[in-house]
């Protein structure tokens, strides 16, 4: 339980500290940089490669394929692993949506705007953040139960890396956001593993 009870305090350190940096303004050169190097080199192809990996983490298909594999989790009879896992869209959701609610966001680089005026929540990333969150928990408990192999497992590893630089490419978010999201969803993962863990004991 030592690993993830350390992985979940450092992604909240980082998680806070790189809040901190974004509300103070102090990641705008960085996110600027990388926003326009990504943009001044899109290509056709590059579109069409991260068109499919941005439409397959949207939330409710990521949640739909949690649900599944909690369906299938509970139907043989692996409980525990099913519970670890289910909580966790649910608790990636809540930290999304306390952010929208209390954190100053900025403005999108793509400068989406809904009808209200207000640019969307772009801090953390949410996809980034529900994606990582939910495959390296999804990960841990069917490599911990045996139940995947092990190019299964590396490819639920890839998926958020993949998603957040998709994400960034398509310019919907800063690369602040993307990291955040990265962090934020490490530390929900973290406790799902901690629920999961403290279970077996």
């Amino acid at each position: 339980m030592l690993v993830p009870l350390g992985t979940l305090v450092t992604a909240t350190l980082l998680l806070v500290l790189i809040a901190r940096k974004v509300a103070a303004g102090e990641t705008r050169l960085v996110d600027e940089r990388v926003h326009r190097f990504l943009q001044a080199h899109r290509t056709r192809a590059l579109d069409v490669v991260t068109k499919p990996i941005s439409l397959l983490s949207i939330p409710l298909l990521i949640v739909a394929a949690t649900a599944v594999v909690v369906w299938w989790l509970h139907h043989i009879g692996r409980n525990n692993a099913a519970l670890a896992i289910g909580v966790t869209p649910i608790m990636a959701a809540a930290l999304g949506q306390a952010f929208t609610s209390f954190f100053p966001q900025p403005k999108a680089p793509d400068a989406v705007v809904e009808e209200s005026g207000k640019s969307p929540a772009t801090f953390p990333s949410g996809h980034t953040t529900g994606v990582t969150a939910e495959a390296l928990a999804i990960a841990y408990v069917l490599s911990a139960e045996r139940l995947a192999s092990h190019a299964a497992i590396a490819g639920l590893l890839a998926w958020p890396l993949l998603v957040g630089v998709a994400r960034l490419y398509r310019d919907r978010h800063w690369l602040s956001d993307t990291v955040a999201g990265w962090v934020a969803g490490i530390g929900v993962a973290s406790i799902s593993i901690l629920l999961y863990q403290a279970h077996l004991l």
